[in-house]
């Protein structure tokens, strides 16, 4: 069936039991049942000035992950 591309691979969102340390369904946790994964962004920004302590750094592009669950407010 693939060959004849009637079915694909892809992504899915799926819950991680703490405890476990493993992908488990909604019904099988303990606490917390009902609650689904929220989309999380991680934002690039460039680093142009340089501190004192990451001045070893300076010839080279560093980069900071800003992580927000609303990234619509980091433009301020």
């Amino acid at each position: 069936m693939k060959t004849k591309n009637k079915i694909n691979f892809g992504k899915r969102y799926t819950i991680y039991s703490e405890s476990e340390k493993q992908p488990c369904a909604d019904h099988d946790r303990g606490s917390g049942e009902g609650v689904g994964p929220q989309e999380y962004t991680g934002i690039k920004i460039k680093l142009l000035e340089f501190p004192e302590s990451l001045t070893q750094f300076s010839n080279r592009n560093v980069y900071l992950v800003a992580g927000t669950l609303r990234p619509e407010t980091m433009y301020g």
